[in-house]
């Protein structure tokens, strides 16, 4: 076969199968996600605790092929809801234990489960160090 020849027979099966016509099935639609959380109540003194206990468990979910991004969600629900109040008492701490939980989502995102628990030693110490100045 000769060069040209290859070519014309490359270029008419390229053209030949992009003429090919295009449908769309709209009988599959697709229901929208749910987006609101809401998030829990109280104090920074009653919600770090329950966050550092939901952390312990990311480790685990990782390993054991868990819902480990239920328990982020939950994390960073639970520091959502207390932020502003830890930033209000110690800027530092509230931007080392917002560090964290992104470190939280990272390890379940990736599959990190040694990741998952530096995580949780350092929201124990961090949280350990806010409440004690509080």
């Amino acid at each position: 076969m000769r060069p040209g020849r290859t070519l014309s027979v490359l270029i008419l099966s390229v053209s030949t199968v992009s003429c090919a016509a295009t449908t769309y099935d709209t009988s599959i639609t697709a229901k929208p996600a749910p987006t609101t959380t809401v998030l829990p109540t109280g104090t920074a003194a009653v919600l770090l605790p329950q966050l550092v206990t939901e952390a312990s468990t990311l480790s685990s979910l990782i390993v054991g092929q868990g819902d480990k991004l239920a328990a982020v969600e939950r994390i960073e629900a639970l520091w959502a809801a207390v932020s502003a109040e830890v930033t209000g008492k110690d800027r530092d701490l509230a931007t080392e234990i917002g560090a964290e939980v992104v470190k939280g989502r990272t390890a379940a995102v990736l599959d990190r489960p040694a990741s998952a628990d530096k995580v949780y030693r350092d929201l124990t110490a961090l949280v350990k160090a806010y409440l004690a100045s509080a």
